[in-house]
């Protein structure tokens, strides 16, 4: 089988463009939960559809080493990355939505490690590398061809990055599909149906989404689509923060275009 991995660290937009490539392969997605159907994700086995030819779309946050599953049968990947203080951020917000008790969330204290460790500890250890460590083995393999995509090009773009995409994958679409493709797997079409399943679903039934989150974080607001920003500032979370953060990032921002 053919697999074309959508590597990225955790955080930096896979799940858009998985929506991205289902919409313009498949159609619009009427549940979340057809994504995976399609594109499934290495690290939350779910129903899966098998594909009679052609490649295999898969998600994996892993960084790129010889233990990576399935490199004999990898052709291509998309390496999406994305600013590490976003990043951060939206790591702190997806603990928040998937803990059971968000109020005891250590948010100092995961601060701290992140920017001790280079990127989340525990991420690490579970064997996504520190950011830039997972975002060097993908960019700088020779294993096969790698196209990197850039989550602020993704936001000014949409467009533009899923031609780049479907030019790489070497399959062509008509404009209108292309057309309809972004406006279903736009922020807004993502978060609408997002609050449209979780507030037509049972607490037991939230697992089966794409769009994860307690349901406590559901009935409080707190929704997997957050904010999608780029660039934030981390001063509002601890003062001075972004100053430190700067200082700690300096030669991965500076390498990475940051």
């Amino acid at each position: 089988m053919n697999t074309v991995w959508l590597a990225s660290y955790p955080k930096s937009g896979n799940t858009w463009v998985r929506f991205m490539l289902y919409s313009v392969l498949y159609g619009a997605p009427k549940r979340s939960e057809d994504v995976p159907l399609k594109i499934p994700d290495i690290h939350r086995p779910m129903p899966f559809e098998k594909q009679e030819s052609g490649p295999i779309y898969v998600k994996s946050h892993f960084e790129l080493t010889d233990k990576h599953p399935q490199l004999t049968d990898t052709i291509k990947a998309i390496h999406i990355i994305r600013n590490p203080r976003d990043v951060m951020l939206s790591a702190i917000h997806y603990r928040i939505l998937t803990d059971e008790n968000p109020n005891d969330f250590p948010k100092e204290q995961f601060i701290e490690s992140y920017l001790k460790s280079g990127g989340d500890h525990y991420w690490e250890q579970i064997g996504f590398g520190t950011w830039a460590s997972h975002a060097r083995s993908w960019r700088n393999t020779d294993r096969f061809p790698v196209l990197t995509l850039r989550y602020e090009d993704l936001k000014t773009d949409p467009r533009a990055q899923l031609v780049r995409m479907l030019e790489f994958l070497g399959g062509t679409c008509s404009e209108s599909k292309i057309n309809e493709a972004v406006v279903a797997s736009s922020f807004d079409s993502m978060r609408a149906l997002e609050i449209r399943e979780k507030k037509s679903s049972k607490p037991n039934d939230l697992s089966k989404h794409l769009f994860v989150g307690t349901s406590d974080a559901t009935r409080k607001g707190i929704f997997f689509m957050n904010k999608g920003k780029s660039n934030q500032s981390l001063n509002a979370l601890m003062p001075g923060l972004d100053a430190r953060f700067n200082e700690r990032f300096q030669d991965e921002l500076l390498e990475f275009g940051y």
